[in-house]
């Protein structure tokens, strides 16, 4: 029945009516920040109420995003009635190419609650309203397998420790140890030492692979004065902005082992060996020793 939005065309705003049915969200994955989780909501019987005497029927349910307004409606019922106005637009879906073309609604504004009741706010904060959902569909979501984070569930914990009135949601643990950055750990010891191995276990790597790159640098004097080269050249010219490698980017490292004639393969170990102590003090300098005055006198005279 979407295909009725296509044929309103997305040039003009229309007044749509629908109830509400129930909170989710949708969960897809970013290059740059992995996991993301956005809230949405379904609603059920939609018409357009342009003509209030000649409603038009659009679909049976659609699913719209959890914007502001909507959220500002506080909790909402299955069965409340809801009015809006929105603008349709088109969108490509598929778990591949998305070469599927579907339509929603979008930017809605003048969000109403037409069934007048006293409704309790919901969480403004992402984490903690991603956490109400998780709740409340609970019994679903773990039958269904879908993730059930800990980070966003005990946000939510927090702020209905918070309110004079809690919302009438009871509350679960987690089933999916996601999102650790940043994360508070309540009760997950296991989820928790779990983590802690993995962490460890990759600082074990990175240290065998930084030992045998200083070992390796040792043997290439020349290598390592241009590697500092490129890293103060980096510095100065403000290429590289992270003193862990002194400014030295993997686009740089590759060359100079290119140049050098190192196999690829031995990239991972050098990388490590620059952020060593051993090479910071090949960066800085510091490794080299002080003369005394006697010493720099006869330096000077023997390259006379």
């Amino acid at each position: 029945m979407r295909k009725i939005l296509g044929k309103i065309g997305s040039e003009d705003r229309h007044t749509f009516q629908a109830d509400f049915g129930k909170y989710g969200y949708k969960r897809y994955h970013d290059s740059m920040r992995g996991e993301l989780y956005s809230p949405t909501m379904v609603v059920r019987n939609l018409i357009m109420v342009d003509d209030p005497e000649h409603p038009q029927i659009i679909a049976d349910h659609l699913w719209l995003n959890l914007t502001k307004g909507f959220a500002d409606l506080g909790l909402l019922q299955e069965g409340d009635r809801l009015q809006f106005n929105g603008r349709v637009s088109e969108y490509s879906k598929g778990f591949i190419n998305k070469d599927k073309k579907d339509y929603e609604l979008s930017y809605p504004t003048k969000i109403q609650l037409l069934n007048e009741r006293e409704t309790k706010a919901i969480p403004e904060e992402h984490a903690a309203i991603i956490g109400m959902i998780m709740n409340l569909n609970y019994k679903f979501y773990d039958k269904m397998g879908r993730p059930l984070v800990p980070y966003f569930m005990d946000a939510f914990v927090k702020w209905q420790d918070q309110q004079e009135k809690p919302l009438p949601i009871e509350c679960h643990k987690g089933n999916d140890f996601e999102s650790d950055i940043k994360y508070d750990v309540l009760d997950y010891e296991t989820e928790k030492a779990e983590l802690e191995k993995k962490q460890n276990l990759v600082k074990e790597k990175q240290a065998q692979l930084q030992k045998a790159g200083v070992e390796l640098l040792k043997k290439h004097d020349d290598l390592v004065e241009e590697l500092v080269k490129i890293g103060k050249q980096a510095k100065e010219d403000k290429a590289n902005s992270n003193s862990e490698y002194c400014y030295i980017s993997n686009s740089k490292l590759a060359k100079a082992l290119e140049k050098y004639g190192l196999d690829k393969d031995v990239q991972p170990k050098i990388k490590q060996a620059l952020a060593s102590d051993w090479f910071h003090e090949q960066f800085s300098g510091s490794n080299k020793q002080e003369l005394s005055p006697l010493e720099a006198l006869a330096q000077k005279f023997n390259q006379k």
